[in-house]
C-alpha cells in the first residue's frame, strides 16, 4: 500500500518523456545534426583514450621478452630501443665484437643475445642473431616468446626463420628461397643482393614487431654487408663455399668473434644476474666511450610521456568540441522553444503546470545528449579499432582496443551535464510562458 505513491509519479514521468520524444522526432534534420555534434565530441574522447591505452599496452607487450639491458652504439637511447626492440627507424650504429666477448665472460651476465640489423625481404627486416634469441621470455617462469610453428631453426648461414606475419605477407613456406634487397625498407626490385636465402622455419605469432622479421645468422648479415663494400665480395663466396662454417670455425656464439672487431653488430640484449648487477653494468657503459647500455622500460617511459602529452593536447581539443556540442544543443532547443511558445501555452491551458513544461523541455536536451553519447561511443570505438589496426600494420606493434570501465562514468556524465546545462535556459523560457498573452493576444 505504501508504495502506490510511486505509480502516479512514474506515469507522469513517462507522459513527460513521451511528449519530449514527440517534440524531438518532429524536427528530424535539426535533431540529427545536434546528435551528431554531440556524438563527434564523445567519439573524439573515446578514440583518443582507447588508442593511447592500446599503444602503451602494445609497446609494453612488444618489449616483454626483453626485460634486460640493451647495449648499442652511443647516441639516442630511445632510438636504440625503438630500432632494436620495436624495429622502428634506423639503428643508431654498430658496436665492436669484443664487447660481446667481454659480456659473455662477465660473471654478472646471465645471457647475451647478439642482434645484427641487416637488409630486408619484401619490407621484412632481416635480423642476424643466434639460437639464444629464441629462448627469450618475459620471466624465467614463462615459456619462450618465440617458438616454431613449422620447420627448424637455422643451422647454417643464409638459412632463415620467418616471423608469422612475415611468412604470410611474403607468401613463403618451408624450403622456399628468396634474395634480400638493400636497405631496411622495401626498395626497387633491381636493388637486390645476389645471395639466395632458404626458409627453414616459421614462428608462431608472438604479438611483437618481430612477427614481421626474418632471422638468420649474424655471419650471414656480416657477409652481405661485406658484399656491399669495395673488395668485400669474397666474404659471401667464402661463406657459401663453407669457409668459416665448419666445426672449428670462429662464429657468433662460439668462444671468440675477433673477426668482427671492426664493428658489425647493431645491439646486444643482456640479461644480468640480478638488479644490482644490472645497475653495475649500466654504470660501466655510462662512463665508457665505446657503447651505451639502456633500460628499455626507462626509455619507453619517455615515449609514454610523449604519448600522454599528445593525449593532453587532443583532450584540450575535446573540451572545445564539448563546448561546441553544448552550444549546439542550446541553440537547437532554445530556437524551437521560442517558436512553439503558443503550443506550450496550449499545453499549460489543458492542465500542465509550469514544472511539467520545464521538465519536458529539459528532457528534450538530455535525451538528445544521451543519444549523442551512445552514437559517439559507437563511432569512437569503430574509429579506434580501424586506426589501431592501421597502426599495427604499419608499425608491427600490436594495438589492441579494450574496454575501459574507468572511462564509462565520464562518457555518460559529461553528455548528461551538457544536456542539463544546455537545456536550463530554454526550459526556464518555457516555464515563464504567459498563457493568457499567448492564447489571447490583444
Amino acid at each position: 500500500m505504501e508504495s502506490w505513491w510511486f505509480i502516479p509519479l512514474m506515469t507522469t514521468a513517462m507522459f513527460e518523456l513521451m511528449i519530449a520524444w514527440r517534440n524531438i522526432v518532429a524536427r528530424p534534420v535539426q535533431t540529427m545534426v545536434t546528435i551528431l555534434v554531440v556524438a563527434l565530441a564523445v567519439a573524439l574522447a573515446v578514440t583518443v583514450s582507447h588508442l593511447n591505452d592500446g599503444l602503451q599496452r602494445g609497446i609494453i607487450r612488444a618489449s616483454d621478452p626483453f626485460g634486460m639491458l640493451v647495449v648499442g652504439a652511443k647516441g639516442s637511447g630511445q632510438q636504440l630501443v625503438l630500432s632494436t626492440l620495436l624495429l622502428q627507424g634506423t639503428p643508431v650504429g654498430n658496436i665492436s665484437g669484443h664487447i660481446y666477448n667481454e659480456l659473455v665472460a662477465d660473471p654478472r651476465v646471465a645471457q647475451v643475445v647478439p642482434l645484427a640489423m641487416g637488409d630486408n625481404v619484401g619490407g621484412a627486416r632481416i635480423i642476424g642473431t643466434d639460437h639464444s634469441f629464441f629462448d627469450l621470455r618475459p620471466t624465467l617462469q614463462d615459456p619462450p616468446a618465440f617458438q616454431l610453428a613449422a620447420g627448424r631453426l637455422f643451422a647454417d648461414d643464409f638459412e632463415v626463420v620467418l616471423g608469422s606475419r612475415a611468412a604470410q605477407a611474403l607468401g613463403l613456406s618451408i624450403g622456399d628461397h628468396f634474395v634480400p634487397a638493400h636497405g631496411v625498407e622495401r626498395g626497387l626490385e633491381s636493388d637486390e643482393h645476389g645471395t639466395v636465402h632458404t626458409v627453414t622455419g616459421i614462428l608462431l605469432p608472438s604479438a611483437t614487431p618481430f612477427d614481421s622479421a626474418a632471422f638468420t645468422t649474424v655471419d650471414s648479415v656480416i657477409a652481405l654487408h661485406d658484399e656491399e663494400e669495395p673488395g668485400g665480395t669474397t666474404a659471401v663466396a667464402d661463406v657459401q663455399a663453407g669457409k668459416g662454417t665448419g666445426a672449428g670455425a670462429v662464429r657468433w656464439g662460439d668462444a671468440g668473434i675477433d673477426h668482427v672487431e671492426d664493428g658489425r653488430v647493431t645491439a646486444l640484449l643482456v640479461r644480468p644476474m640480478g638488479f644490482v648487477e644490472a645497475n653495475q653494468l649500466w654504470r660501466d657503459f655510462y662512463v665508457g666511450t665505446e657503447a651505451q647500455a639502456v633500460f628499455p622500460g626507462r626509455e619507453l617511459g619517455g615515449l609514454f610521456d610523449l604519448l600522454n602529452q599528445g593525449q593532453e593536447i587532443l583532450g584540450f581539443v575535446g573540451y572545445l568540441t564539448s563546448g561546441m556540442a553544448a552550444l549546439t544543443l542550446f541553440l537547437a532547443v532554445y530556437s524551437v522553444t521560442s517558436v512553439r511558445q503558443h503550443l506550450l501555452a496550449i499545453l499549460r491551458g489543458v492542465g500542465a503546470n509550469r514544472s511539467t513544461v520545464f521538465r519536458i523541455v529539459l528532457a528534450e536536451t538530455i535525451v538528445m545528449a544521451l543519444l549523442g553519447a551512445l552514437t559517439g561511443r559507437v563511432l569512437g570505438y569503430l574509429a579506434a579499432v580501424l586506426i589501431g589496426n592501421q597502426l599495427a600494420l604499419q608499425s608491427a606493434i600490436p594495438v589492441e582496443i579494450r574496454y575501459l570501465p574507468g572511462l564509462e562514468p565520464v562518457l555518460w556524465l559529461l553528455p548528461l551535464a551538457l544536456g542539463v546545462l544546455a537545456g536550463l535556459l530554454p526550459a526556464w523560457q518555457a516555464y515563464r510562458v504567459n498563457v493568457v498573452e499567448k492564447l489571447f493576444p490583444s
